[in-house]
Protein backbone atom coordinates (compact mmCIF):
# COMPACT_ATOMS: atom_id res chain seq x y z
CA UNK A 1 0.00 0.00 0.00
CA UNK A 2 1.49 3.33 -1.06
CA UNK A 3 1.61 6.20 1.46
CA UNK A 4 -1.12 8.77 0.85
CA UNK A 5 1.51 11.50 0.42
CA UNK A 6 3.04 9.53 -2.45
CA UNK A 7 -0.35 9.15 -4.14
CA UNK A 8 -0.92 12.90 -3.93
CA UNK A 9 2.59 13.67 -5.14
CA UNK A 10 2.07 11.54 -8.24
CA UNK A 11 -1.36 13.07 -8.92
CA UNK A 12 0.07 16.60 -8.62
CA UNK A 13 2.89 15.71 -11.02
CA UNK A 14 0.38 14.93 -13.78
CA UNK A 15 -0.73 18.58 -13.69
CA UNK A 16 2.30 20.61 -12.58
CA UNK A 17 4.00 20.58 -15.96
CA UNK A 18 6.69 23.25 -16.25
CA UNK A 19 6.38 23.69 -20.01
CA UNK A 20 3.41 26.08 -20.37
CA UNK A 21 2.49 24.77 -23.83
CA UNK A 22 2.35 21.15 -22.67
CA UNK A 23 0.50 22.21 -19.50
CA UNK A 24 -2.11 24.02 -21.60
CA UNK A 25 -2.48 20.98 -23.87
CA UNK A 26 -3.06 18.76 -20.83
CA UNK A 27 -5.68 21.16 -19.47
CA UNK A 28 -7.49 21.35 -22.82
CA UNK A 29 -7.57 17.55 -23.15
CA UNK A 30 -9.16 17.23 -19.73
CA UNK A 31 -11.56 20.16 -19.91
CA UNK A 32 -13.01 19.17 -23.28
CA UNK A 33 -14.41 16.07 -21.56
CA UNK A 34 -16.42 18.04 -19.01
CA UNK A 35 -19.63 18.55 -21.03
CA UNK A 36 -19.65 14.86 -21.94
CA UNK A 37 -18.98 13.76 -18.36
CA UNK A 38 -21.83 15.97 -17.15
CA UNK A 39 -24.25 14.18 -19.46
CA UNK A 40 -22.80 10.76 -18.67
CA UNK A 41 -23.59 11.36 -14.98
CA UNK A 42 -27.14 12.44 -15.81
CA UNK A 43 -26.56 15.93 -14.44
CA UNK A 44 -27.98 17.63 -17.53
CA UNK A 45 -31.39 16.42 -16.36
CA UNK A 46 -31.06 17.77 -12.82
CA UNK A 47 -32.29 21.26 -11.83
CA UNK A 48 -29.34 22.58 -9.80
CA UNK A 49 -30.28 26.28 -9.69
CA UNK A 50 -31.05 26.27 -5.95
CA UNK A 51 -28.41 23.72 -4.97
CA UNK A 52 -25.18 23.87 -3.02
CA UNK A 53 -22.75 21.69 -4.98
CA UNK A 54 -19.57 20.10 -3.66
CA UNK A 55 -17.16 19.03 -6.43
CA UNK A 56 -14.77 16.72 -4.59
CA UNK A 57 -11.39 15.99 -6.13
CA UNK A 58 -12.06 18.77 -8.62
CA UNK A 59 -8.47 18.95 -9.83
CA UNK A 60 -6.95 22.28 -10.88
CA UNK A 61 -9.55 23.10 -13.57
CA UNK A 62 -12.53 23.77 -11.26
CA UNK A 63 -14.23 20.44 -12.08
CA UNK A 64 -17.33 19.60 -14.10
CA UNK A 65 -19.50 21.55 -11.65
CA UNK A 66 -18.38 24.80 -13.29
CA UNK A 67 -20.83 23.96 -16.09
CA UNK A 68 -23.79 23.92 -13.70
CA UNK A 69 -25.92 26.85 -12.64
CA UNK A 70 -26.21 26.53 -8.88
CA UNK A 71 -26.72 28.59 -5.73
CA UNK A 72 -23.25 27.82 -4.38
CA UNK A 73 -20.36 25.81 -5.81
CA UNK A 74 -17.53 24.44 -3.66
CA UNK A 75 -14.59 22.77 -5.44
CA UNK A 76 -12.62 20.59 -3.02
CA UNK A 77 -9.08 19.27 -3.54
CA UNK A 78 -6.29 18.57 -1.03
CA UNK A 79 -3.77 19.64 -3.67
CA UNK A 80 -5.07 23.21 -3.69
CA UNK A 81 -1.77 24.71 -2.55
CA UNK A 82 0.26 22.75 -5.10
CA UNK A 83 -2.11 23.61 -7.94
CA UNK A 84 -2.02 27.31 -7.06
CA UNK A 85 1.43 27.48 -8.67
CA UNK A 86 -0.14 27.42 -12.13
CA UNK A 87 -3.93 27.46 -11.71
CA UNK A 88 -6.69 29.65 -10.25
CA UNK A 89 -7.89 27.75 -7.18
CA UNK A 90 -8.55 30.54 -4.66
CA UNK A 91 -12.19 29.52 -4.25
CA UNK A 92 -11.29 25.92 -3.31
CA UNK A 93 -11.45 24.05 -0.05
CA UNK A 94 -8.08 22.39 0.42
CA UNK A 95 -9.46 19.50 2.48
CA UNK A 96 -9.23 15.77 2.06
CA UNK A 97 -12.64 14.29 1.30
CA UNK A 98 -12.41 12.19 4.46
CA UNK A 99 -12.09 15.37 6.55
CA UNK A 100 -15.25 17.06 5.25
CA UNK A 101 -17.63 15.02 7.42
CA UNK A 102 -20.10 17.50 8.97
CA UNK A 103 -19.80 19.89 6.04
CA UNK A 104 -21.37 17.24 3.82
CA UNK A 105 -24.77 18.11 5.26
CA UNK A 106 -24.54 21.48 3.46
CA UNK A 107 -24.60 19.74 0.09
CA UNK A 108 -27.58 19.24 -2.18
CA UNK A 109 -25.31 17.61 -4.76
CA UNK A 110 -21.90 15.97 -4.37
CA UNK A 111 -19.83 15.23 -7.49
CA UNK A 112 -16.78 12.96 -7.63
CA UNK A 113 -15.23 12.50 -11.07
CA UNK A 114 -12.55 9.83 -11.44
CA UNK A 115 -11.04 10.78 -8.08
CA UNK A 116 -12.20 8.22 -5.52
CA UNK A 117 -9.26 5.96 -6.36
CA UNK A 118 -6.87 8.74 -5.22
CA UNK A 119 -8.41 9.09 -1.75
CA UNK A 120 -6.59 8.01 1.37
CA UNK A 121 -9.61 6.00 2.50
CA UNK A 122 -12.48 5.84 -0.01
CA UNK A 123 -14.46 3.44 2.17
CA UNK A 124 -14.46 5.97 5.00
CA UNK A 125 -15.68 8.67 2.61
CA UNK A 126 -18.50 6.43 1.33
CA UNK A 127 -19.47 5.70 4.92
CA UNK A 128 -19.45 9.45 5.67
CA UNK A 129 -21.92 10.00 2.82
CA UNK A 130 -24.36 7.78 4.69
CA UNK A 131 -23.63 9.38 8.06
CA UNK A 132 -23.67 13.06 7.14
CA UNK A 133 -25.64 13.78 3.95
CA UNK A 134 -29.17 15.11 4.31
CA UNK A 135 -32.31 13.55 2.84
CA UNK A 136 -32.69 14.13 -0.92
CA UNK A 137 -28.98 14.90 -1.36
CA UNK A 138 -27.78 13.73 -4.78
CA UNK A 139 -24.44 12.00 -5.43
CA UNK A 140 -23.00 11.93 -8.95
CA UNK A 141 -19.88 9.94 -9.80
CA UNK A 142 -17.92 8.83 -12.83
CA UNK A 143 -15.07 6.34 -12.52
CA UNK A 144 -12.91 4.09 -14.60
CA UNK A 145 -13.69 0.58 -13.34
CA UNK A 146 -10.94 -0.90 -11.13
CA UNK A 147 -8.49 1.77 -12.29
CA UNK A 148 -5.64 0.56 -10.08
CA UNK A 149 -5.76 -2.70 -12.03
CA UNK A 150 -6.66 -1.49 -15.53
CA UNK A 151 -4.35 1.56 -15.56
CA UNK A 152 -1.48 1.04 -13.07
CA UNK A 153 -0.11 4.38 -11.88
CA UNK A 154 1.23 5.57 -8.52
CA UNK A 155 -1.79 7.89 -8.18
CA UNK A 156 -4.27 5.03 -8.69
CA UNK A 157 -4.40 3.42 -5.27
CA UNK A 158 -7.85 1.81 -5.09
CA UNK A 159 -10.09 -0.23 -7.37
CA UNK A 160 -13.50 1.44 -7.62
CA UNK A 161 -16.55 -0.32 -9.03
CA UNK A 162 -20.35 -0.36 -8.75
CA UNK A 163 -20.27 -3.25 -6.30
CA UNK A 164 -18.26 -1.14 -3.84
CA UNK A 165 -20.69 1.75 -4.21
CA UNK A 166 -23.66 -0.53 -3.59
CA UNK A 167 -21.99 -2.07 -0.56
CA UNK A 168 -21.92 1.32 1.17
CA UNK A 169 -24.70 3.37 -0.39
CA UNK A 170 -27.19 0.86 -1.75
CA UNK A 171 -29.50 0.87 1.27
CA UNK A 172 -29.70 4.63 1.74
CA UNK A 173 -29.77 5.94 -1.84
CA UNK A 174 -31.96 5.26 -4.85
CA UNK A 175 -30.44 5.03 -8.31
CA UNK A 176 -31.66 7.82 -10.59
CA UNK A 177 -29.20 7.33 -13.46
CA UNK A 178 -26.65 4.63 -14.28
CA UNK A 179 -24.35 3.79 -17.20
CA UNK A 180 -21.57 1.25 -17.48
CA UNK A 181 -19.21 -0.39 -19.94
CA UNK A 182 -20.96 -3.74 -20.20
CA UNK A 183 -24.43 -2.40 -20.95
CA UNK A 184 -23.71 1.01 -22.49
CA UNK A 185 -20.14 0.87 -23.78
CA UNK A 186 -19.06 3.61 -21.36
CA UNK A 187 -15.32 4.29 -21.41
CA UNK A 188 -12.93 6.89 -20.00
CA UNK A 189 -10.07 8.74 -21.65
CA UNK A 190 -7.92 8.00 -24.65
CA UNK A 191 -7.17 4.53 -23.28
CA UNK A 192 -10.91 3.82 -23.45
CA UNK A 193 -10.91 2.21 -20.04
CA UNK A 194 -14.17 0.52 -19.05
CA UNK A 195 -16.10 2.94 -16.84
CA UNK A 196 -19.34 3.45 -14.91
CA UNK A 197 -21.28 6.55 -13.91
CA UNK A 198 -24.32 7.23 -11.80
CA UNK A 199 -26.61 9.72 -10.12
CA UNK A 200 -28.20 8.58 -6.86
CA UNK A 201 -30.45 10.32 -4.31
CA UNK A 202 -30.57 10.00 -0.52
CA UNK A 203 -33.87 8.46 0.52
CA UNK A 204 -33.32 7.94 4.28
CA UNK A 205 -32.56 10.41 7.07
CA UNK A 206 -29.78 10.50 9.59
Amino acid sequence: MKPYEKIQEEEAATWLIEDPIKRKEKAMREKIRYPILLKQMGLNYLDTNDMTVFDIGAGPLQGVSQLLRCKKRIPVDPLKDEYSKYFQVENYLGDKAEDLKGRLNEADLIIVTNALDHFENPRQFLSDLVTYTKPSCYIAMFHAIDNAYSHPHDAHQWNINWELIQEYLGKDFETVWYLDYQNDGLTYGWLKQPAFSFLIRRVTGY
